[in-house]
């Protein structure tokens, strides 16, 4: 549909434009920054979150990059799928008309089917996760844009991206899932502790904050602060700060935070280098932690990562845990593997292995999380799979263990970070005896026991105390 009040010279200008899929002069500033961070991803990702503050433009945005990649590629399909396809429908329907009225004549077709659109020589399909798993299978995906997370079902969601979506790009030429969405109203909801933790790593997540829209008045902004209930509510932080907004009751570690137990630190000068690790085998990852105690201030610190997934060999394991024994004098080295694999480390690696203490689980747990809640422990930023799993991992539902997601296993590095607290070794760097003008230190006692454990009396039941 062409708009009345454009010159000829103008109309021949726009139809120019789409006819070769260059629509961003359709958005509005603040979206542009987000439009090129997606178009200008790099080749090796094929997963990337942008948590957007609510009524950012976002569903705007993500149809017109479907748009623009049905004139841009021939011959390919595009989805755009929500929550359910009702949901996704009402969103998509609007905004493609409103993007299409100056759009040349036959460029954008309706098909009968209320979720399809022919543009250009390719397809744009609408979707749901509610819908029947075979919908989409015997189309080749080209692109894929996630609109609105928030109200998903956990299950569906998984089951459709991993059961249909996913194997529908296997042979895409350029594949890309693009999640477009406010955070889940479920902290444990599998978009965040899967998907927003792959994103993490891949540095593939980009936020986009209230503070950030500048096409909001004063008085909008206002409004919405209002209409949210203030800036200290919940729904203030997840549905315009894009927070997820941790619920104590489920995480493993409810006092962990970046600002304060995340840091770029060196290593003391004088301190004993120690290694765990818990041996995940066929099932769970395998994670490894170079540590040590910082004397002085008190504080654990986590220096360096390693981690391999399930069913990797013993010998690739052993070989790169060799690697890190060079340069550092390693006081102690503890694993939680099996009895066999023991034996073989410590006979034929000649590695000095030792169990690292586990008898009381909910014991670990707890000593382990005030750890953080006193603030002495630190975590380098280099341990990106222990940071994120800090920071996202739960229990199951019974809390009865830790739950599993393909992107953190079995809360393995956790499992790491637990033997490491329970066994490190806090005795004193230094020599019997330092002097200074001022001051003398003397050693602790031999009898005195180097592991902190909770008081008598101090263990909750049930997790309460640290759930919150």
């Amino acid at each position: 549909m062409m708009q009345t009040d454009k010159t000829p010279e103008q109309i021949a200008a726009i139809h120019a434009l789409w006819n070769v899929g260059i629509l961003s002069w359709k958005l509005w500033p603040q979206q542009l920054p987000i439009y090129n961070a997606v178009r200008d991803l790099p080749d090796d990702i094929d997963e990337a979150v942008v948590l957007c503050a609510r009524q950012y433009g976002k569903s705007v945005l993500g149809v017109l990059l479907a748009i623009e990649d049905c004139i841009r590629v021939k011959n390919v399909c595009v989805l755009i799928v929500g929550p359910t396809i009702k949901q996704a429908r009402n969103i998509v329907a609007p905004r493609l008309k409103m993007l299409a009225k100056d759009a040349p004549h036959g460029l954008i077709r309706q098909s009968k089917s209320e979720g399809k659109w022919f543009i250009g020589e390719s397809e744009l399909v609408i979707g749901g996760f509610d819908q029947n798993s075979g919908s989409e299978r015997g189309k080749t995906l080209y692109k894929v844009y996630v609109e609105e997370i928030v109200d998903s079902d956990a299950d569906k969601y998984v089951d459709s991206m991993t059961s249909d979506i996913g194997p529908a790009l296997t042979h895409s030429i350029d594949p890309l899932i693009l999640y477009l969405t406010t955070l889940p109203k479920v902290p444990d909801h599998p978009f965040i502790i899967d998907t927003m933790a792959k994103a993490i790593l891949n540095n593939a997540l980009y936020r986009f904050t209230i503070d950030q829209n500048k096409a909001l008045s004063q008085r909008q902004y206002d409004a919405c602060v209002r209409r949210s209930g203030g800036k200290h509510t919940e729904a203030y932080k997840r549905e315009y700060l894009c927070e997820v907004v941790r619920d104590r009751s489920i995480v493993i570690i409810p006092d962990f935070s970046d600002e304060t137990h995340v840091a770029d630190f060196n290593l003391p000068q004088d301190c004993n280098m120690e290694i765990v690790m818990d041996w995940g085998g066929v099932r769970d990852m395998t994670v490894a932690h170079l540590m040590t105690y910082e004397f002085l201030t008190g504080r654990d610190l986590f220096y360096k990562e390693l981690y391999w997934p399930a069913n990797t060999p013993s010998q690739v394991v052993i070989d790169d845990l060799q690697e890190w024994f060079d340069g550092y004098d390693i006081k102690n080295f503890y694993a939680d593997a099996p009895g066999q694999l023991q034996v073989d480390m410590i006979k034929t690696h000649k590695l000095a292995v030792k169990l690292p203490q586990k008898d009381n689980w909910e014991a670990s747990i707890n000593n382990t999380a005030n750890r953080f809640t006193t603030n002495n422990i630190l975590i380098h930023p280099s341990c990106k799979l222990t940071i994120q799993t800090c920071r996202s991992g739960i229990f199951n539902k019974q809390r009865t263990d830790f739950a599993r997601s393909k992107t953190l296993g079995h809360m393995d590095a956790i499992a790491s970070l637990m033997y490491g607290v329970r066994s490190i070794d806090r005795s004193s760097p230094f020599p019997e005896v330092v002097g200074s003008d001022g001051w003398q230190y003397r050693p602790p006692s031999q009898q005195q026991d180097q592991n902190i454990m909770p008081a008598k009396g101090f263990t909750p039941k049930g997790f309460k105390k640290f759930g919150g």
